[in-house]
């Protein structure tokens, strides 16, 4: 018996999706990003959204800032921009039963971008997550350690279990050339090197951060794991 009734909740939530009617959404990024804003130029997406059964890609073109979907109106949906086709993600959710507006911030990029890579494998458990419940205990889910959340995710225990909270990590800026590195999103400090001071470290939550130099047109990426591990890169910028 124990073996029959998850492969009977299975079949049931499928036959509930495939029953739910389908709402249209419109989705857009929260603002311009500050590259935009230093080079004058603004930027084209690559776009990954999981809308409550699958997981679709589609490009926007160049200034263009929205698209609007179909999604399901009984699951969470979840939306991710990347800025050039693969900087550093932006997301945003839409709850069950939610409105028609999406707006996406740098703030969830990394975990909805878990998120989306998790429906590809298993869609109805992500469609089960309510994003609104999950900001109320972690309000930042950037801070939250990825891997143990999917595990107690997976499980079906995340209810029960308290949720790990990722560390930030001090990353040494030595070697970067001068000048100021400017970060893709706001909410990521700035970098400033000059002959005058110790480059000194940058605190991040683990995930992919970039970072635009202007006078030298050079990009500064920085990769940082959950185990601290991190790799920085200096190249040049993509063509947008």
């Amino acid at each position: 018996m124990k073996k029959i009734l998850p492969i009977l909740l299975f079949l049931l939530l499928s036959v509930s999706c495939s029953f739910s009617p389908m709402e249209r959404v419109t989705v857009s990024p929260y603002s311009d990003t500050p590259w935009e804003e230093v080079t004058g130029k603004e930027m084209w997406y690559k776009v990954v959204w999981f809308d409550g059964r699958d997981v679709h890609i589609k490009y926007l073109d160049r200034g263009v800032w929205s698209f609007e979907t179909e999604v399901l109106s009984s699951s969470l949906s979840v939306f991710v921009f990347y800025p050039l086709g693969s900087l550093s993600p932006i997301a945003g959710f839409r709850e069950m039963g939610g409105g028609n507006k999406v707006w996406l911030t740098p703030e969830d990029g990394h975990f909805g971008e878990m998120l989306i890579e998790t429906a590809e494998e298993y869609p109805l458990v992500v469609g089960e997550l309510s994003i609104e419940k999950l900001k109320k205990r972690i309000p930042d889910l950037g801070a939250i350690e990825r891997e143990g959340f999917l595990s107690s995710l997976l499980m079906g225990t995340l209810d029960k279990s308290e949720i790990a909270l990722a560390k930030k990590f001090k990353v040494p800026l030595d070697g970067i050339m001068k000048g100021t590195w400017v970060s893709i999103y706001s909410q990521t400090q700035n970098i400033i090197v000059s002959n005058v001071y110790e480059p000194g470290t940058v605190s991040l939550f683990p995930g992919k951060y970039h970072y635009l130099c202007v006078e030298r047109n050079l990009m500064l990426t920085i990769t940082l794991e959950e185990s601290g591990k991190y790799w920085t890169r200096m190249s040049s910028p993509p063509e947008w």
